[in-house]
């Protein structure tokens, strides 16, 4: 290669400072490696110098704006020099910066200098030559072990109940007079509430989406380009007010908007790789009450039982407000909708999805009508709130009284059915050690063994997963007590509730229970028991 200047090409000074270069202190910010470079250009005779700098990235990540564009200026030609402070400045991988110094800049005729490591490709007997290896494995490894300590501090203050979290979450703002501190931002806290809101009143994620492109709500990422000039991923200025479902569903689920700080709840899958992914739960950090809540407590439960309890559009296009939460009183299976275009809205009904699913024998129909049900509900729920507002002290008490009796049956079934759980898992344990012992010693084939164990292998990951379920379930019941004087409060809210909403249902209802119709045999009347789960305090006799 040619070690005289081509002064019709671009002699490329770059310059690169991450986050944690800067906590090394002033020797190598970007006006000092500018300096540094400038001086060595001019001192050794490189003209046409350019810089190309990227402040705030990390050497492990080549995805650098200014160090694709001097990439592109090489591939078309235009750069002979490439010159840098140091090989950690070109990058702190050592295998991308082999490939780009030993085979990409000698293929595009590029000569590379590495001032401060005496690495010139120009001059293979240049001192820093020999060692180049060893400088980027050295240069990686220091990446590794501030990676370390900064997890380890971000673990810290997570568990110190301090945000970990750079950016405050749509809603929120840094407090101006602590910005350790967040709270409601006055602009978009409002669209935070009255997305929940909506969703309480039955409408899901891609319908609130459409509500707020039409009403032209800048998107999160849009709104914080607008505010602050800063790109975030996935931001569109094309379609500025465009909201997708995914984000809607991202912030109902948040718990942020409770008061609460939920720290660790993702991480980097090295230090290489920057995507994300999700810790397990038991590894995430939730700290309650580190600032003011957008979202009152009962919304937000509301909206997580909706949630939970999708509702799916049948072909007629109408969704039950009481889809999710009615339940077989024997088999304990969810309760279908029925309906249809050829169906009357007035013979629109519920049936049990264990007897629908599985067939006659597993457990009967327990059907219900929608609209019966609908003036059983409803009126039960003006009963009871009414019972709440005139005879408070009397409610309280009643409620108190039952509700011990209550948690223990329920506490008493969920055990059993735990118990049960346990007994099968065993038995499946053992069967399938036994299989692998008959595998192992050549009594059965392996096509056998994957076609017996099979089964047997789902069945198990089933059966761990209820189990856990169960001692999450279990472990509430035992630290749960009744909340009367919080359904007193909700019952003084809803003082005139003429009809049912989806709001008004989630408020009050946890569950309902639907019996199978008995028969009279003198008269031949027949009836049905419902029973209702209020929230909070459980079923009102």
């Amino acid at each position: 290669m040619n070690n005289t200047p081509n002064r019709n090409l671009i002699t490329a000074l770059y310059c690169r400072l991450s986050h944690e270069d800067e906590l090394a202190g002033e020797s190598n910010s970007i006006s000092n490696q500018k300096d540094i470079l400038k001086k060595y250009a001019d001192e050794h005779g490189f003209f046409n110098t350019q810089y190309y700098i990227d402040d705030g990235y990390s050497g492990v990540d080549f995805e650098r704006p200014d160090f694709k564009r001097m990439l592109d200026d090489v591939d078309n030609g235009k750069v002979g020099v490439i010159i840098t402070k140091d090989l950690s400045r070109l990058g702190r991988n050592h295998l991308h910066v082999g490939l780009y110094t030993e085979e990409y800049f000698p293929k595009n005729n590029v000569r590379y200098i590495a001032i401060n490591d005496n690495v010139d490709t120009a001059n293979p007997n240049s001192p820093g030559t020999d060692m180049a290896a060893f400088y980027n494995i050295f240069n990686e490894f220091h990446v590794k072990e501030t990676s370390k300590k900064i997890r380890a501090t971000w673990r810290i203050k997570a568990q110190r109940g301090e945000r970990v979290a750079t950016r405050p979450a749509y809603g929120y703002m840094k407090n101006p007079d602590n910005p350790k501190q967040i709270i409601p931002n006055p602009e978009t806290a409002p669209i935070v509430k009255r997305i929940f809101q909506m969703c309480a009143e039955g409408l899901g994620p891609t319908q609130i989406a459409k509500v707020l492109e039409n009403d032209k709500i800048y998107t999160p990422t849009m709104y914080e380009f607008k505010r602050t000039g800063t790109r975030l991923r996935g931001l569109n200025e094309e379609l500025p007010y465009s909201w997708s479902a995914r984000t809607i569903s991202d912030i109902l689920g948040n718990v942020i908007y409770l008061g609460h700080t939920l720290n660790l709840k993702t991480e980097n899958i090295s230090y290489k790789d920057h995507r994300k992914r999700i810790r397990p739960k038991e590894q995430q950090v939730m700290i309650e009450n580190t600032h003011e809540a957008i979202v009152s407590q009962e919304t937000w439960d509301i909206v997580q039982k909706l949630r939970a309890g999708k509702r799916k559009r049948t072909k007629s296009g109408y969704k039950s407000i009481f889809a999710g939460i009615l339940f077989c009183a024997d088999c304990k299976s969810k309760l279908c909708f029925v309906s249809g275009n050829t169906l009357k809205k007035e013979r629109f009904h519920f049936i049990c999805s264990g007897y629908r699913k599985k067939g006659k024998g597993k457990c009967s129909i327990h059907t219900i009508n929608e609209r019966v049900l609908y003036e059983i509900v409803l009126e039960e729920i003006r009963r009871v709130t009414a019972f709440a507002r005139e005879r408070t002290e009397e409610f309280a008490e009643y409620i108190n009284k039952n509700s011990e009796t209550q948690l223990k049956k329920e506490l008493r079934d969920k055990q059993k059915l735990l118990d049960k759980h346990r007994k099968r898992l065993i038995e499946v344990s053992t069967v399938f050690r036994k299989l692998y012992e008959d595998n192992a010693l050549g009594r059965i084939t392996d096509e056998q063994f994957q076609i017996l164990s099979q089964g047997y292998v789902e069945e198990k990951k089933q059966l761990e997963a209820d189990i856990s379920e169960l001692e999450t379930v279990i472990d509430e019941i035992k630290t749960k007590s009744s909340s009367s004087q919080t359904f007193i409060e909700l019952a003084k809210k809803y003082t005139d509730i003429k009809e049912l909403s989806q709001e008004i249902l989630h408020t009050f209802i946890k569950k309902i229970e639907i019996h199978e119709k008995v028969k009279d045999e003198i008269t031949g009347i027949k009836s049905q028991n419902i029973d209702i789960y209020f929230t909070h305090v459980g079923k009102m006799s």
